[in-house]
């Protein structure tokens, strides 16, 4: 499971991004790519509503599309709440649900006790398992509206038919055995239980991610052409990848494949780490700014939670980087939020490199855990 900090989240949505609301206090975010699956969704589904319901209207065709795309969102949603609460039950709160172009994350703070890999097998495969569920009661729902009467009860029927194997397909599809699928972090997960070599699980699962590709290349690009003659059509393509893409790329990382994988290879943070203080939220600001005299950043903390951090940028954006200055004020007030990317106990190698990455878009610093302690920080370079 990714380390992420028990920080609070971020009170609003960096720029491409929406905060819906929270669920047990950790922020739902949606990414903008998200309207591009609902468009693809959207025009993939027309079509065949248009064929199946045009005698109706197009306010219901419409009206079908529309409910389709909500009801793959909400599918996606409960997928990753569905992490959310089996990380719970087994002792680590979830603090961010992401929801993007492919489907979501759901980043979790530290665990409350003793962290198996088991428990990380069972978290990442009650996503998929949620959606069985949905495509279990979408069935049932199908055969109740199948026996009503009504001119409603066709649309419905629609609806639900196409959100049933919706589920269907995003339950198979995460639970393939390849990174970053729900499945690869299980496979991972369970090889790393059995053996307790934790770098054979994930080289194992960013295989499985490599065959998934070849398969779905083959089942919906290259077969149809090669043994039926037929072409593939524009949605199938993009779709196939869009999705290809994804997984092969995270898979590709995690193996080392390339130059530039071959250099994060070689990668250690603690050599790039800057030093750091942490203090309380109701210090000063001019004592912040003595502490900044001798570490690059300072991070503001309230007991175990981390509230977010202050460094020079920091001061010079609220104007109070000259002495003298901000003398009533304190840290709580004028720090940044630190999102829980901007935390990785993964110091070296890929993993660390893919932290940096991450930090990349939401912060100035990485800020590296070792042994449940704060040893430095990283710039990432971002404004």
């Amino acid at each position: 499971m990714p380390f992420s900090s028990t920080l609070p989240p971020a009170r609003s949505g960096r720029s491409g991004e929406w905060v819906l609301g929270r669920v047990g206090g950790a922020p739902v975010v949606v990414s903008a790519s998200s309207l591009l699956l609902g468009l693809l969704v959207a025009v993939g589904w027309y079509p065949s509503v248009s064929r199946a319901l045009g005698a109706l209207g197009t306010s219901v065709v419409v009206g079908v599309v529309a409910a389709t795309v909500v009801g793959v969102a909400l599918s996606v949603l409960l997928h990753e709440l569905a992490h959310g609460l089996t990380g719970t039950l087994l002792g680590c709160r979830p603090v961010r649900y992401e929801l993007y172009l492919w489907g979501g994350r759901t980043s979790f703070g530290r665990a409350a006790s003793a962290w198996a890999p088991w428990k990380d097998a069972l978290t990442s495969l009650s996503g998929p398992a949620a959606n069985l569920l949905l495509w279990a009661g979408g069935t049932q729902v199908q055969r109740l509206v199948w026996e009503a009467d009504g001119q409603w009860a066709l649309p419905v029927y629609a609806t639900a038919w196409a959100l049933t194997w919706v589920n269907l397909a995003l339950a198979v599809f995460n639970a393939l055995p390849g990174l970053p699928l729900d499945g690869g972090h299980a496979l991972a997960a369970l090889l790393a239980q059995l053996t307790g070599n934790q770098d054979l699980g994930r080289r194992t699962a960013a295989w499985g991610g490599l065959l998934v590709v070849a398969a779905a290349a083959w089942w919906w690009v290259l077969r149809p052409l090669v043994v039926y003659g037929l072409r593939p059509g524009a949605t199938t393509l993009v779709l196939v990848a869009l999705v290809g893409w994804s997984v092969g790329a995270t898979s590709w990382r995690v193996l080392g494949l390339g130059r530039g994988s071959r250099a994060a290879a070689s990668l250690d943070l603690r050599t790039l780490a800057r030093p750091v203080a942490v203090t309380g939220r109701d210090t000063p600001v001019p004592q912040v700014r003595s502490l900044l005299e001798r570490v690059d950043l300072v991070i503001v903390a309230d007991g175990p939670r981390l509230v977010g951090g202050i460094d020079t940028a920091t001061l010079a954006q609220v104007g109070l980087q000259a002495e003298g200055s901000g003398a009533e004020a304190v840290a709580d007030q004028v720090c940044t939020v630190l999102p829980p990317a901007c935390l990785t106990t993964a110091v070296t190698g890929q993993q660390a490199a893919e932290a940096m990455q991450a930090a990349r878009s939401v912060s100035r610093w990485l800020v590296l855990v070792e042994s449940d302690a704060i040893s430095g920080a990283v710039p990432t370079g971002a404004r």
